[in-house]
């Protein structure tokens, strides 16, 4: 029987006191300190990147994965395009990005 598919963190959006914005993904990667939501959005993409090689790095090692960091590997095994627009998609319904 098939295993049901664990739900993708769910990223937001946030801008600080100094103007700058970051993103965080629960769980997987974060980044702060961006001129414009769009320059959060790109650098969150290369972060998911990241972390993805790390979950694979602690996988292989035998530590624990959970669903939803094994859900975002096998997106960026997609690609970049498919990473932006989850992301893309997430803050779609962030309340936080307005």
């Amino acid at each position: 029987m098939p295993s049901k598919r664990a739900a993708l963190p769910t990223p937001t959006i946030t801008q600080a006191e100094d103007g700058t914005w970051g993103l965080e993904v629960p769980g997987v990667a974060s980044t702060a300190g961006h001129p414009a939501p769009e320059w959060a959005l790109a650098k969150a993409v290369e972060a998911v990147r990241r972390a993805a090689a790390d979950i694979v790095r602690s996988w292989i090692a035998g530590r624990p994965v959970t669903p939803a960091q094994q859900e975002v590997v096998l997106l960026v095994t997609r690609g970049d395009s498919q990473v932006y627009a989850w992301l893309e998609a997430g803050l779609v319904e962030d309340p936080k990005r307005r």
